[in-house]
C-alpha cells in the first residue's frame, strides 16, 4: 500500500513538472511573439516616417535653387517644437510650394540643446553631402526622443542613416572624421549674426519669425514673399 502511495505521489510530481514546463514554454512563446511584433512595428514606424520627395536635393536645400523665394528653417533635432513643425506643416509646404517650383526649402541644423544635438547635426550634414538630408531628417524626427538621453547616439544615428538610404561607408567616414563639426559651428555663427537664437525659426526671404508656426501663417508669409517678387 505504501509503495502504491509513493508511486501515485511520484506520478503527481511528474505531472506537475510537465505542467510547469509547458507553462514556461507558453510564456517563452508569447514573449518571443511580442518581441518579434515590436520589432516589426518599429521597422514599420521608421519606414513610414521617411517621405518621398519629388523635388531635387542640393545638400540641405530642397527644390529649385533659383526659385524666387527661399524658406530657411533653423532647427535642432532635439527641439520638440521643431519636431512638431516637421509633423504638422512641412509636408504641406513642400507639396504646395516646393514641388510647384515657387520656393525652395532649406534646413539649417543648429546644435543648441546639448552634446547629442551636436552629434545629430554633424550626421545631418554628412547626409546632406550625399543629397540625402531630407530622408535623414525624416528618420531622425520620426524617432524623436528626450534630450541627451541616448536617442541620438552614434549607433542610432547610423541606423537613421541606413534607413534614409545613405552610402554607409561614406557616411561612417564622414562622421568619424569630424569634418562637419566646422559646418555645425559655422551654422551657429551665421544664425546668431542675423538674430536667430532659438529653434524653430523660419526665414522667408528677408522676413524672420521665431517659434513653431501654424501652416496658415507660413502660407501667408510665403504668399506675401511671392507677391513682393512678382511671382504671385
Amino acid at each position: 500500500m505504501d509503495q502504491s502511495r509513493r508511486q501515485a505521489r511520484l506520478e503527481r510530481n511528474r505531472a506537475q513538472q510537465r505542467r510547469g514546463q509547458l507553462r514556461w514554454l507558453v510564456y517563452i512563446s508569447i514573449a518571443a511573439v511580442a518581441v518579434v511584433g515590436l520589432l516589426i512595428l518599429s521597422n514599420m514606424v521608421r519606414s513610414a516616417s521617411i517621405r518621398e520627395y519629388a523635388s531635387a536635393q542640393t545638400g540641405a536645400l530642397l527644390g529649385d535653387p533659383d526659385a524666387p523665394v527661399t524658406l530657411i528653417e533653423y532647427a535642432d533635432f532635439q527641439c520638440s517644437f521643431c519636431r512638431q513643425s516637421w509633423a504638422t506643416t512641412e509636408e504641406a509646404i513642400v507639396k504646395q510650394y516646393v514641388d510647384t517650383g515657387q520656393i525652395n526649402y532649406q534646413f539649417v541644423i543648429l546644435a543648441i540643446l546639448g552634446p547629442e544635438s551636436v552629434q545629430a547635426a554633424e550626421a545631418a550634414y554628412c547626409a546632406a553631402e550625399q543629397n540625402k538630408f531630407w530622408e535623414f531628417h525624416d528618420a531622425v524626427f520620426g524617432s524623436f526622443s528626450s534630450q541627451n538621453s541616448g536617442g541620438y547616439s552614434d549607433s542610432n544615428l547610423a541606423d537613421f542613416a541606413q534607413a534614409a538610404g545613405l552610402d554607409m561607408n561614406a557616411y561612417n567616414e564622414c562622421v568619424a572624421s569630424d569634418v562637419k563639426l566646422q559646418a555645425v559651428e559655422q551654422a551657429a555663427l551665421d544664425a546668431r549674426a542675423i538674430g536667430v537664437d532659438s529653434t524653430p525659426t523660419f526665414q522667408i526671404n528677408d522676413q524672420i519669425v521665431a517659434g513653431a508656426q501654424p501652416l496658415s501663417m507660413l502660407q501667408s508669409m510665403i504668399e506675401d514673399a511671392l507677391a513682393a517678387v512678382g511671382a504671385d
